[in-house]
């Protein structure tokens, strides 16, 4: 957990960095045309399509039994936008950090790597397609584990608990791979992510408690990709000073210089 808590409160440090404070602009941006384009064009279908699921006549027994035993029954228009922010509230923070993962967490490693880190040298590479497959495939489990436990957000703090422990979820499984791609090598990569799993989800769940404290929220995005990379260049440096597998390497004198001629 030291590991976790350092890697934190160095990426605080380096939030405050003038080009990093810069970055802000993306999620800013990207949440201020969401809730806009979402509002206009999403809000009102979606919200009367909740309510004919979940009041109207082509309505489904099983969801309508369920909001009778919540007692939701009676209050239609307030639980269908309920509903409806429930479901749009994820789509804003996934469009998050697929900005950041594509367009921050690039300048963010490089920025790390000049100020903090200039002896871990990029031994891997951005590989486009990896990227791509990491992020869709993250995003389909979220999506799917998102959907699934909506009606566990009815139990007491459960509301809190389980987009909680999600969004930590998507924020570690996409965030541990972008911060190890430029710098480790597949073998680093694997190992790293096999060897502190749980660490890089505590380090997740950390950075998402901001997203309960408004404004804080805007900040999350960035701080995570910080976070993440201070956390994931001190572990690559650790494992090849300590001669990790896929360190590169290191010839052994030739005791006989003449042989080279």
């Amino acid at each position: 957990m030291s590991r976790v808590l350092a890697a934190f409160w160095r990426s605080l440090s380096s939030q405050l960095h003038p080009r990093m404070m810069g970055l802000l602009v993306l999620p800013f941006a990207a949440t201020l045309v969401f809730w806009i384009a979402a509002w206009i064009w999403l809000w009102d279908p979606l919200n009367a399509w909740l309510r004919s699921l979940m009041y109207g006549r082509d309505s489904l027994p099983m969801i309508s039994g369920w909001l009778n035993l919540v007692g939701l029954q009676r209050v239609g228009t307030l639980a269908s936008a309920l509903v409806a922010l429930m479901l749009l509230a994820p789509l804003m923070f996934v469009l998050a950090m697929v900005l950041v993962s594509v367009a921050a967490t690039p300048v963010v490693m490089r920025h790390l790597s000049r100020r903090h880190y200039p002896e871990v040298s990029a031994a891997g590479g951005w590989s486009v397609l990896r990227g791509i497959g990491v992020a869709l495939g993250a995003l389909a489990i979220f999506a799917l584990g998102y959907l699934v436990t909506l009606p566990f957000w009815l139990i007491p703090f459960a509301g809190f608990l389980v987009p909680w422990f999600w969004w930590s979820w998507l924020t570690a499984r996409m965030l541990r791979f972008d911060s190890l791609s430029e710098h480790a090598s597949a073998a680093e990569r694997d190992l790293l992510i096999a060897r502190h799993g749980r660490s890089y989800l505590a380090l997740g769940m950390l950075v998402t408690l901001l997203n309960y404290v408004p404004p804080l929220f805007l900040v999350t995005p960035v701080l995570s990709a910080l976070a993440f990379g201070h956390f994931s260049l001190a572990a690559l440096r650790e494992l090849r000073a300590a001669g990790g597998a896929a360190s590169p390497p290191i010839p052994a004198p030739n005791p006989n210089p003449t042989l080279e001629r």
